[in-house]
């Protein structure tokens, strides 16, 4: 029988427990709001974590708002009782003489693990007030990652890492130099928790690490990410080492991973008010796709012909195209009095999205005005119109890439398994 413990933040530094024994549960709090206190759209916002997601799955594309990193540098206030749930935080410390803790951004979507270094501060575009000490080993190298906006760099040294009580040993910590136009996030550093097989510095995951220093006695990790509407927000979890049976009820359904890069599985189709988005006289399926299962952003991200399809059965529905011309993202509104029941289908079963997260918030006109488009803004100004979820955008053409983020995975409890099949499991969370 497996032996749960509950960790508050505050215990991160603690000696680790049994290995062969134990999942550690670590709780995770939500920071971080795209809308404001009545429900409204706030536009940098959105657009910046919108941004953000798409470089991170190698789309360079520029938003057209001169306001999306205003204020991107400075904590933002936990207002769980005004919002959606954004972001999702847990504690990281690192090293183990005079060892340090930095608020962590843990991301099924990438595989670096980035802390700021003490040449990064506000103006380089690093947040927080500490700064990695750089006491592990320098590893005589660095590590950079570009995007539209800008670039990520860091200077890699070999440090321990421990998260609520588990440590991995000569983790590669990249401690950084410079984050400008990337850095839209209240956490002061990043920690992915997807395969090193994408990992710019070329060195194993934390979980990896994990794994091979014979820490976990289960190769899985496993997250509960709340809601703030039903107040389940304060009680978001990251669990290592297995998974915690009262975070989900019901059935769990296994979802071969197709490649082991990013936890990447098939999503067979998607289901509108009860019926298929299908396409054309043959009945074929444009939302039939790759799904990356990506803790790190709030959102969903579709192929471009999938939104088009989805919306089409959602009465009154309204693409925005974000820039002019042919081509960029595509984000969608629907009338706010609309309660569109939609839901993504894995191993042909169906993960509903309660409509309260396919909902965004209300978008005002100053949106319009962001964007730059004026025919929007007066559409908005007689009419009220939500923002959903799914924004459209081909970030792998040819293979029919979608990103799922925390707007499912908020209804879903999700396991992540190393095992030789590695695999995502969905559960009904509670």
């Amino acid at each position: 029988m497996q032996t749960f413990l509950i960790l508050s933040l505050v215990t991160a530094a603690l000696c680790a427990p049994t290995a062969h024994e134990k999942s550690i549960k670590v709780p995770v709090t939500r920071k971080a709001l795209l809308t404001r206190a009545n429900g409204d759209i706030e536009p940098a916002k959105y657009l910046g974590v919108l941004q953000r997601t798409l470089q991170k799955y190698g789309k360079d594309v520029q938003l057209p708002n001169k306001l999306m990193f205003c204020g991107a540098n400075e904590p933002l206030k936990d207002k769980s009782q005004d919002g959606l749930d954004i972001f999702y935080y847990g504690n990281i410390v690192v090293g183990v003489q005079g060892p340090q803790t930095f608020t962590c951004d843990f991301d099924t979507g990438s595989a670096d693990l980035f802390v700021p270094g003490p040449q990064c501060d506000a103006a380089a575009g690093c947040t927080g007030t500490t700064k990695y000490d750089q006491q592990g080993v320098d590893e005589g190298n660095t590590t950079s990652v570009t995007y539209g906006s800008g670039m990520v760099s860091g200077e890699n040294s070999f440090d321990s890492i421990t998260v609520a009580g588990l440590t991995a040993k000569r983790q590669n910590v990249i401690s950084l130099t410079n984050a400008q136009g990337f850095s839209t996030s209240a956490s002061s550093s990043l920690m992915g928790l997807a395969f090193s097989t994408i990992a710019k510095s070329g060195q194993p995951t934390y979980f990896e690490n994990l794994i091979e220093q014979s820490v976990v006695s289960k190769n899985e990790f496993a997250f509960y990410l709340g809601r703030a509407a039903d107040g389940t927000g304060d009680a978001s979890e990251l669990t290592q080492g297995g998974r915690n049976p009262g975070k989900f009820t019901g059935a769990v359904t296994k979802v071969p991973v197709k490649t082991r890069v990013y936890w990447r599985v098939q999503l067979d189709k998607v289901v509108v008010n009860g019926k298929s988005a299908v396409l054309g006289a043959l009945g074929l399926d444009p939302t039939r796709g790759d799904a990356a299962i990506d803790t790190g952003t709030s959102l969903l991200v579709a192929p471009a012909a999938a939104p088009l399809s989805i919306y089409s059965r959602i009465p009154g529905s309204l693409p925005i195209q974000l820039l002019e011309g042919a081509g960029g993202p595509t984000v969608f509104a629907f009338p706010c009095s609309a309660k569109p029941h939609v839901a993504l289908t894995f191993a042909w079963t169906n993960f509903a999205v309660n409509p309260q997260d396919f909902n965004i918030g209300r978008l005002t006109p100053d949106f319009g005005e962001v964007v730059g488009n004026n025919t929007l803004s007066a559409i908005l100004n007689r009419e009220s119109y939500c923002l959903v979820a799914i924004a459209g955008e081909d970030l792998d053409p040819g293979s029919y890439l979608y990103v799922v983020g925390d707007t499912f995975l908020k209804n879903w409890y999700s396991v992540y398994s190393y095992d030789s099949a590695a695999s995502v499991s969905f559960a009904k969370a509670v």
